[in-house]
């Protein structure tokens, strides 16, 4: 059923996953990436993070526990950036929703800036945040060549149609040894294979290709990253590390979703 090579690394051999809402989801002979095989031409990315869209998934904006918990988790994720990136200078994250991480970094001293394809996240992070981001797909972004020290895709790569250019166009803005920070689900993990089709990340088109630690590794070979760290990203890390359950969790690989830190390869010569 495949009408499209593959986005990783161009096979046209697929082995059948699954069909899930219409779409065919299958896994690549040779890189092992799952994605969407039908032609997704066209479907228009912005038309699907509409303001439902949003509310559905990541609408934190409320005070309170709810919101208390996002920011615990992405503070979590800031101690692991500062860790391998100790001098806190220029951070891009690409789909930042309503801004809640940038607005955590900028607190942190970091210097911010976002791109987010949903008008009606973007505008909140824009006037209730006062954060600079910009409502542009990665293809039409114009920053400099390296010009940030990280950048951070949380819940975004799943997303992208290519994400060999995507990704490829952030390298080229990192600046040398500059740090690239995801995480993205894991179609590999025990839990997918438990849930089968129930898993609650196969939501196509929404979620266009599906990595595992091997596929990962190989958009990363692809892009011209190191990998720093690919282990699984947890929820509540900071309660996690004061009850001292987080490294053990980590150890039993008790996540369907993984946690990428890479750094940008040096240039030969």
């Amino acid at each position: 059923m495949s009408e499209v090579n593959c986005r990783l690394c161009g096979c046209a051999e697929y082995h059948p996953v699954r069909k899930k809402s219409g779409f065919h989801l299958e896994r690549c002979a040779d890189c092992s990436l799952v994605q969407i095989t039908d032609d997704l031409s066209k479907l228009r990315l912005e038309d699907l993070y509409d303001r439902s869209f949003f509310e559905a998934y990541y609408d934190w904006q409320h005070e309170g526990r709810g919101k208390a918990i996002a920011y615990d988790k992405l503070e979590g994720r800031l101690d692991a950036i500062e860790q391998l990136v100790p001098c806190r200078g220029e951070m891009l994250e690409v789909g930042c929703a309503f801004g809640y991480f940038l607005d955590a970094a900028r607190s942190r001293g970091w210097k911010t800036r976002g791109i987010e394809l949903g008008d009606y996240a973007a505008r909140f992070a824009r006037e209730q945040l006062k954060l600079d981001v910009q409502t542009v797909p990665i293809e039409r972004v114009e920053f400099s060549p390296g010009e940030f020290d990280v950048i951070a895709l949380w819940d975004v790569v799943e997303h992208l149609n290519d994400p060999v250019d995507s990704l490829l166009r952030l390298q080229r803005m990192l600046k040398d040894d500059g740090l690239i920070a995801f995480n993205t689900p894991n179609v590999d993990s025990y839990v997918t294979r438990l849930q089968g089709g129930f898993w609650r990340n196969f939501v196509p088109p929404i979620h266009i290709t599906y990595f595992g630690p091997r596929s990962v590794r190989r958009l990363l070979e692809r892009t011209g990253f190191d990998p720093v760290q690919i282990t699984v990203a947890l929820p509540r890390e900071r309660l996690l590390k004061r009850l001292h359950l987080y490294n053990l969790l980590r150890r039993l690989r008790a996540s369907d979703k993984l946690l990428v830190f890479a750094r940008k390869r040096p240039r030969c010569g």
